[in-house]
Protein backbone atom coordinates (compact mmCIF):
# COMPACT_ATOMS: atom_id res chain seq x y z
CA UNK A 1 0.00 0.00 0.00
CA UNK A 2 1.40 3.37 -1.02
CA UNK A 3 1.24 6.36 1.33
CA UNK A 4 1.12 8.55 -1.78
CA UNK A 5 -2.33 7.29 -2.85
CA UNK A 6 -5.35 9.24 -1.67
CA UNK A 7 -9.02 8.59 -2.34
CA UNK A 8 -11.89 11.03 -2.60
CA UNK A 9 -15.49 10.21 -3.32
CA UNK A 10 -19.18 10.73 -2.93
CA UNK A 11 -21.65 8.42 -1.24
CA UNK A 12 -25.37 8.13 -1.90
CA UNK A 13 -28.27 6.43 -0.16
CA UNK A 14 -30.96 6.08 -2.81
CA UNK A 15 -33.71 5.27 -0.28
CA UNK A 16 -33.61 8.77 1.23
CA UNK A 17 -31.53 10.71 -1.34
CA UNK A 18 -28.84 11.61 1.21
CA UNK A 19 -25.33 12.25 -0.15
CA UNK A 20 -21.94 13.26 1.16
CA UNK A 21 -18.26 13.50 0.30
CA UNK A 22 -15.08 12.35 1.98
CA UNK A 23 -11.33 11.89 1.43
CA UNK A 24 -9.17 9.09 2.89
CA UNK A 25 -5.89 7.25 2.46
CA UNK A 26 -5.53 4.07 0.39
CA UNK A 27 -6.71 0.99 2.30
CA UNK A 28 -8.64 2.95 4.96
CA UNK A 29 -12.36 2.34 5.39
CA UNK A 30 -14.78 4.66 3.61
CA UNK A 31 -17.75 5.12 5.91
CA UNK A 32 -20.63 7.54 5.43
CA UNK A 33 -21.80 7.16 9.06
CA UNK A 34 -25.29 7.50 7.55
CA UNK A 35 -28.09 5.78 9.45
CA UNK A 36 -31.53 7.08 8.46
CA UNK A 37 -33.23 3.79 9.29
CA UNK A 38 -34.48 3.17 5.75
CA UNK A 39 -33.64 0.02 3.80
CA UNK A 40 -31.17 0.04 0.94
CA UNK A 41 -27.44 0.21 0.63
CA UNK A 42 -25.23 3.27 0.81
CA UNK A 43 -22.96 3.23 -2.23
CA UNK A 44 -19.76 5.08 -3.06
CA UNK A 45 -18.25 6.34 -6.31
CA UNK A 46 -14.67 7.30 -5.60
CA UNK A 47 -11.44 8.15 -7.37
CA UNK A 48 -7.86 7.59 -6.25
CA UNK A 49 -4.82 9.63 -7.17
CA UNK A 50 -1.12 8.89 -6.67
CA UNK A 51 0.82 12.00 -5.70
CA UNK A 52 4.08 10.26 -6.59
CA UNK A 53 3.50 9.54 -10.29
CA UNK A 54 0.11 11.07 -11.13
CA UNK A 55 -1.67 7.75 -11.81
CA UNK A 56 -5.38 7.62 -11.00
CA UNK A 57 -8.42 5.38 -11.17
CA UNK A 58 -11.94 4.99 -9.85
CA UNK A 59 -14.18 2.41 -8.26
CA UNK A 60 -17.74 1.75 -7.04
CA UNK A 61 -18.24 0.00 -3.68
CA UNK A 62 -20.51 -0.38 -0.67
CA UNK A 63 -20.30 1.67 2.51
CA UNK A 64 -17.81 0.63 5.20
CA UNK A 65 -15.43 -0.83 2.62
CA UNK A 66 -11.67 -0.27 2.63
CA UNK A 67 -10.91 0.28 -1.06
CA UNK A 68 -7.39 -0.38 -2.25
CA UNK A 69 -5.94 1.06 -5.47
CA UNK A 70 -3.58 -1.90 -6.06
CA UNK A 71 -1.06 0.66 -7.28
CA UNK A 72 2.63 0.13 -6.61
CA UNK A 73 4.26 3.42 -7.53
CA UNK A 74 7.94 3.54 -8.32
CA UNK A 75 9.13 7.04 -7.56
CA UNK A 76 9.72 8.99 -10.79
CA UNK A 77 13.39 9.57 -9.90
CA UNK A 78 13.97 5.83 -9.49
CA UNK A 79 12.30 5.11 -12.84
CA UNK A 80 14.51 7.58 -14.73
Amino acid sequence: MSADVQWGGQWEHSACSATGEQMWEDGESASSDHDCGRDGAVTWHAEWHCHGCGASGDDLFDDDTAPYAHHDCDDLEEAA
